[in-house]
């Protein structure tokens, strides 16, 4: 039986500020569509409600905690196939029993030279073929608190259990316990980060119809009101094909969309039921008559609350933004600069709130965002991509040889020097 080890050095501080944490609920969270629930994937019968009290093993575990995963599962009882690719999941296959909360992670910590650790150290994707549980302590008599699906993003506490064999995890407004052999973590999660990014199209429109084929004169077979999101499965240019319910999909014209891109989270108990109910009113909507629910082209903007004399006073402004939000927490995949994001997220987050639209990780910036520039032409406002063959951390350059970004779980939101690790290149987004 081989064990993978990964080790985690908790500092003084760190530690006492996890024995004094309390649970902050992001408010923003990038879910993936709900996934109705089938027979062979009910709940095994354990209460899943939300008042269950959490377990904190990881607290007990010392300064030091080791993540061990198995890498032959044949004679569990509870295993289900395991695919590494299907982001969406699959709605068959049976779903185990899992774990839940912990701690939503260590407040940032100075930065020193020479004590970089990897963004990515304590990453976890959900491995799965549709869902699993989460719990709250680590076995399957656990409460169930919510459920992680596949493609999901956690970031690891700890390990847990008699053969620490469990993860404490935290995924947007879940905390608990999931068995480590459901995930893909550190650096095999880096590796393929990428690609568990879902990709939306969020109407603008004041209605938008969902059609049957890409075509104007093609049946409607739905319809979604501005501000409401659906998952993209194919961009055809003039048409978007994207998943309309949990079992249908169709097309909407992509004039009258925006598209973001979000990882997905676990899911309380209580989104779980929200999200089903969202879908059972899409398919209310099939139901309705396009005389009764007539499509709304129109779009209305915003105008910008701030106008710029000139782009140095833009970068500027980006930059003073960016440092209300120092000292904030890390989390994978986070779509709040409020309650915690990632590197990628802090950058286009960022540049969001300014109008800006760029890619949701450190490769689809430094491949798409704005336009190349050497180092030596950097100005405050501007990506920094670091890596060796590939981007794997962004950051925001704030001038003076300095960058503001999302370092790690553990420092959170810091200043660093600009040289601190090899630029792979720099992105003028302005001008």
């Amino acid at each position: 039986m081989k064990h993978r080890r990964i080790t985690v050095g908790v500092c003084a501080a760190a530690l006492a500020a996890v024995l004094v944490y309390t649970a902050v609920a992001a408010q923003e969270t990038g879910n993936a569509d709900p996934k109705l629930q089938t027979e062979d994937e009910a709940p095994d019968g354990t209460d899943g409600g939300q008042d269950a009290q959490i377990q904190t093993p990881c607290l007990e575990a010392g300064i030091q905690f080791f993540f061990e995963r198995e890498s032959s599962h044949e004679d569990s009882a509870e295993q289900i196939a395991l695919t590494g690719t299907d982001v969406t999941g699959n709605t068959e296959g049976a779903e185990p029993p899992e774990g839940t909360e912990g701690s939503e992670g260590t407040e940032p910590a100075e930065e020193t030279e020479g004590s970089e650790e990897s963004e990515y150290a304590d990453l976890a994707i959900a491995n799965v073929r549709h869902y699993v549980n989460v719990r709250n302590a680590p076995g399957t008599d656990g409460a169930i608190v919510g459920r992680i699906y596949n493609g999901a993003v956690a970031q690891v506490l700890c390990s847990a259990g008699e053969n620490q064999d469990w993860f404490q995890v935290v995924s947007g407004n879940v905390e608990g316990y999931i068995k480590a052999e459901y995930f893909l973590y550190g650096d095999e999660a880096a590796a393929v980060i990428d690609d568990y990014v879902t990709r939306y199209a969020v109407v603008e429109a004041t209605r938008l119809n969902v059609r049957k084929e890409p075509d104007l004169e093609a049946r409607r077979i739905g319809y979604i009101d501005r501000g409401e999101k659906v998952r993209i499965l194919e961009d055809m240019g003039e048409w978007l094909k994207v998943q309309y319910t949990d079992d249908s999909s169709g097309y909407v014209a992509s004039e009258y969309v925006s598209v973001s891109e979000e990882f997905a989270y676990a899911k309380t108990m209580e989104e779980v039921e929200q999200e089903l109910a969202a879908q059972r009113a899409l398919k209310e909507r099939q139901e309705t008559s396009e005389t009764t629910a007539q499509e709304d082209t129109d779009i209305s903007v915003a105008p910008p609350n701030t106008t710029y004399a000139t782009n140095d006073e833009l970068r500027q402004q980006i930059v003073d933004y960016a440092m209300q939000f120092l000292g904030n927490k890390y989390r994978h995949g986070g779509q709040s600069l409020t309650t915690g994001t990632d590197c990628s997220g802090f950058t286009s987050l960022i540049y969001k709130d300014f109008g800006y639209s760029i890619s949701r990780t450190p490769s689809g910036q430094l491949s798409s965002a704005g336009r190349s520039i050497d180092y030596s032409e950097a100005k405050p406002g501007d990506i920094i991509c670091y890596g060796s063959q590939k981007c794997t951390h962004v950051a925001l350059y704030i001038g003076d040889g300095q960058i503001i970004h999302a370092a790690n779980s553990r420092k959170g939101v810091i200043i660093s020097q600009a040289d601190y690790d090899h630029i792979l290149g720099v992105k003028n987004v302005i001008d």
